[in-house]
């Protein structure tokens, strides 16, 4: 009897021992990958600063300036004046004009029967 306990208990060693290595390795590769993924955010976040830095670069006001200056007869730009201002609800709204697909169809197309949609 002892000699079966012990055979079985030897296979649940070998188990046990298999499970262990089978977890050790799921968590090296877990930890691969999440170094992985930490310098993938680093690259991010370098990549981010060199846009802000370019953005500011691009946005300063005595370069913009500068541009203007230069570029002037061929872009025609003007002062904004205090009338150009104004809300987005007064702006018309601007009709869209759908030609009828069939005007044979009983809804006149896919338009409709008549032909601006408002």
């Amino acid at each position: 009897m002892s000699r079966y306990t012990n055979v079985i208990l030897a296979v649940g060693v070998l188990a046990a021992a298999a499970a262990v290595y089978d977890m050790k390795h799921d968590a090296e590769r877990s930890a691969e990958h999440v170094a992985a993924l930490q310098r993938e955010i680093e690259q991010e976040r370098e990549q981010l600063q060199l846009l802000k830095a370019e953005w500011s670069l691009l946005n300063d006001p005595s370069r913009l300036q500068r541009l203007v200056e230069r570029y002037n007869e061929h872009l025609s730009l003007e002062p904004l004046s205090v009338e150009q201002i104004t809300r987005i609800e007064d702006v018309p709204v601007k009709p869209v004009h759908l030609a009828p697909i069939d005007s044979n169809a009983t809804l006149g197309g896919y338009a409709g029967s008549a032909p601006v949609v408002r």
